[in-house]
């Protein structure tokens, strides 16, 4: 996965947050909030750091599942392999992300992506560190079929890469593609946590996919982004694990074997009978919604700002020289951007006025 375009693409999909921020300045919108775009963009650079040791273990997976079970193998130089890749990698992505909506374990790994009550393009790039890995059993179906890695990789990319582009509010429908392809609308409506927003939209490419399967919706209210428990932080690191350990803690409680098993494998959302009204969540009020937000105190901005510089340039350093880099040397430097992170999301957080700061 340490793909030579991706020395790129990080740089490049900075400049385009720069330049939409400045577009939604000129143009009065406030689409970004400083600490939840810091928030986003360390959740992204967490992910992408732990995918550093992670991809090479789920790669060779792939690899072994090819070399031992393809039932052909399809030449990568061929257009015909490359438009069936794209068809077929984009079906199991639907999947894919359907059942991190529906089933309570892997929404932990998906849902740092929705956490954000903001929709930019900073939001395209707070990706969850865990998604991937538990989406890779769909993933590896395309080794059998005779894709190989190399075909693989570079869908998983175009994917990621289409995907960034539809975090915006900047773009209104766009004639002729909707309902054809995804589009910021349609993705827009995948954010939201409106009623009829719910669950909808699971489209990377194309939303055809949706329409087959009864899951597409059009845009029609403003949507308000979100999640209905909400995450009440700005802390990058912890937003990985927040949602894992509520569901721990209900297992832990949970009064019998059976419930502290299945648990992790029911509907999003599902816990123990009673559960709700002996330990209740905080959940988002949709009649008295207010978004999670507050003044920064003026002091912090500037601190937030070079904390958050310092983090970048170390996180790229492990991307591109992560071959370059001893396992030891990849470790330490994890560890001290994870350090960072955490560090930065308590400025984050500190940065908020006190009747806003979660306890």
């Amino acid at each position: 996965m340490n793909h030579p375009y991706l020395y790129y693409a990080i740089p490049t999909f900075f400049i385009l947050i720069f330049l939409e921020a400045i577009y939604s300045h000129i143009k009065g919108l406030k689409l970004y909030n400083l600490r939840n775009s810091l928030s986003a963009l360390g959740c992204g650079m967490f992910a992408a750091g732990l995918e550093v040791f992670l991809k090479a273990a789920l790669l060779s997976a792939y690899v072994w599942v090819y070399d031992n079970f393809a039932w052909t193998e399809l030449p990568d130089d061929s257009w015909l392999t490359w438009i069936a890749a794209l068809l077929v990698f984009d079906f199991i992505w639907y999947w894919a992300h359907r059942i991190s909506h529906e089933v309570n374990v892997i929404w932990g790994g998906h849902v740092p992506h929705h956490q954000s009550e903001e929709f930019n393009l900073s939001t395209g790039l707070r990706q969850g560190a865990l998604q991937d890995t538990m989406y890779w059993p769909l993933y590896i179906l395309m080794a059998p079929l005779g894709f190989s890695a190399e075909m693989f990789i570079a869908h998983v990319l175009i994917n990621k890469f289409y995907g960034f582009w539809l975090h915006t509010q900047a773009i209104e429908k766009i004639p002729f593609i909707e309902g054809i392809l995804s589009t910021p609308s349609a993705h827009r409506v995948h954010h939201g946590m409106n009623s009829q927003y719910i669950n909808k939209n699971y489209g990377g490419i194309f939303i055809v996919f949706d329409r087959l399967f009864g899951t597409y919706q059009e845009e029609n209210e403003k949507v308000i982004y979100g999640v209905r428990k909400r995450y009440a932080s700005y802390n990058p690191v912890w937003a990985h694990f927040d949602w894992l350990y509520g569901i721990w803690k209900d297992a832990k409680l949970a009064n019998n074997t059976w419930d502290k098993i299945r648990i992790w494998f029911m509907p999003t959302g599902w816990r123990p009978q009673g559960f709700e009204e002996q330990y209740p969540r905080d959940r988002v009020s949709m009649e008295s919604y207010s978004k999670f937000d507050a003044l920064p105190r003026h002091y912090t901005s500037y601190w937030l700002l070079l904390v958050f510089a310092v983090l970048a340039a170390g996180s790229q350093v492990l991307i591109v020289q992560s071959e370059a880099l001893s396992w030891s040397g990849k470790l330490l430097l994890f560890g001290a951007i994870t350090a960072g992170l955490y560090a930065l999301g308590r400025l984050l957080n500190s940065s908020m006025q006190e009747s806003n700061l979660p306890s």
